[in-house]
Order: structure tokens, then sequence, then C-alpha cells
């Protein structure tokens, strides 16, 4: 594997011993950078491992390019190592606080220096395999196994929290409560892994009818929630319109001969999040009740 080092220097003839050294060794991709506009464009288009910063640098700010990949999503943990002068404590504190991974002072043996690479490159790559196994724990967590649209658990904490945030900023939201009729029948008749399969073509259709800030996840049963940022209920309700009659154009819920059931609310200020969800349920048993599409409670 090679590992890809950028190395901020814009002086001339300095760290020639350096650059050299590393040019040498088969695994390290040296790319020596004067420039702020040549460094974005290498770290847009390049895989980067490390950054090596001379902290005498004329034109560029090393301590500025650590500030701003400490603030982004992509490149927060990349090391960054800072190389200063001995004496310059005051700008070796002021290093550290901004992010640098570690300063390294001058003279500094050249075998010391590639070991302490790639110390750090070894560390950074482990951490990046955390993180992306974090990351797919936490969608598996948060994933209804059967539909693959999110499960009771993780709806439940964004409810939660957005009652919360509308209680203090007074951010609208509104949810939609649905349900797939006669599903215990389609079981019955057809079998459970048709019941199922009806399950996730409705999930997955609805989901593609929403925006990318909304979630539609699975209740229970054949009961699902969509969850509505930034929307009233008149937006809800238009919503429904469109959903259903985008749904009812699909062959699978005309080959079971079912159809979905609608319930409408908008969060209130007096509410929890079970309130919120009970009141949605209301409005959907009335429309089941009266042989309605949906109905829409305030």
């Amino acid at each position: 594997m090679i590992y890809h080092v950028v190395l901020l220097n814009d002086i001339q003839k300095s760290l020639k011993e350096l650059i050299k050294y590393f040019e040498a060794i088969n695994d390290v991709s040296l790319k020596v950078v004067d420039s702020l506009e040549v460094f974005q464009e290498y770290i847009e288009e390049n895989k980067v491992h490390l950054i090596v910063a001379n902290s005498q640098c004329q034109t560029i700010d090393p301590l500025s390019v650590c500030q701003s990949i400490r603030s982004s999503s992509t490149l927060h943990f990349l090391p960054f190592l800072y190389l200063s002068k001995k004496d310059d404590a005051k700008g070796i504190k002021r290093a550290y606080e901004i992010g640098v991974t570690e300063c390294i002072n001058t003279p500094f043996n050249l075998d010391e220096l590639l070991i302490r690479m790639r110390s750090h490159i070894l560390s950074y790559q482990t951490l990046k395999k955390c993180l992306i196994q974090n990351e797919r724990l936490a969608i598996i967590v948060a994933t209804d196994s059967l539909t693959k649209v999110s499960n009771r658990m993780h709806l439940q904490t964004i409810l939660f929290q957005s009652v919360k945030e509308h209680k203090r900023y007074d951010r609208v939201f509104s949810i939609i409560y649905f349900q797939i009729s006669d599903i215990q029948k389609i079981n019955a008749i057809y079998g459970f892994s048709k019941g199922d399969k009806l399950l996730k073509d409705v999930a997955q259709a609805v989901l593609k009818n929403l925006r990318h800030s909304d979630i539609v996840a699975r209740w229970s049963g054949s009961d699902f929630i969509i969850f509505l940022p930034k929307s009233n209920v008149q937006d809800a309700d238009l919503l429904v319109k469109k959903l259903n009659g985008q749904l009812l154009k699909e062959d699978f819920l005309k080959t079971f001969n079912t159809r979905l059931t609608y319930g409408v609310t908008q969060v209130r200020k007096d509410d929890t999040m079970y309130s919120l969800v009970e009141r949605a349920n209301k409005a959907l048993l009335h429309s089941i009740q009266n042989r309605q599409i949906y109905t829409s409670f305030l």
C-alpha cells in the first residue's frame, strides 16, 4: 500500500534532506505543496494519510490549514505533524490548542520521524475502520430488519427530541400514521411470506415518495409512521393525497385488493411524544371506522 503524505513547505531549498529521504521510500508518496490552491486541489483529488507542515512557511499558514481540517467532517481525524523550532514554546502551545497531532522539534532524526509518521498513519487507519463499523452498527440498530426503513426505537428518539425542540424553538412538524388494511387476512390466505413482501413493498414505495429529510418507520405490525419536519398539518394532508394516489397505482396493492388508511396530526405545545402518536392513531381509527382515506386531528 502507498501512503500519501503532504508536506506544506513554501521555502525553496528548505527541508531538502527530508524530501530526498522520503522520495527514496517505496511505500510513501510525498507531495510537496507550496500554496493553498495546490493543497486544496491535491487533497480533493487524492486520498491523503498524513500532513506534515513546516512551521516556517511564509505564504501558507499551517495552523490555519490545520484548523480547517479539524472543522471538516471528512478530514477531522487526519494526522497533522508540525515541524517547529524547539525554543518556540508559545507557537507549540498554540499548535496543540488548534489541533496539531504532534509537534516535532528541529533538528530531528529522519528515521525517528518516519517511525512517528507510520505510527500516526496506522492509528488513523484503525480509527477510520472503527468509525465505519460504528456507522454500520448505528444503521443496523435504527433499521427495521424486515422493511429496511427506520424502526420504532429510532423514530421514538427523533419524536422525543423534536417535541422538546418544538416547545423551546416553536419548530413545527407533523406525523402521518398509516396502516395496511387486512394484513392478517392476507397472511392467512396467501402465507406470511407474501404478507412480509407486501410490507416491504409498501415501505419502500412510501420511502421513494418522501423528501430526504422525512422519515418513515415501521411502528408495529402493519402500522407505520411518517415524520415530516418543518411541515404543518396542511402540508401533511397534501402529502397523503399525493402518496395515496401513487400507491394505488402499484400492483402489490391491487394483487391483494387492499389499501392504506391514514391519520394525520401536527405537534402542539402541550404534546408529549406519546400524546402526539396517540392523537395520530385516533385519527387513523376515525378514518377506518368512517371508511375514509385519511383524517386530520389538530
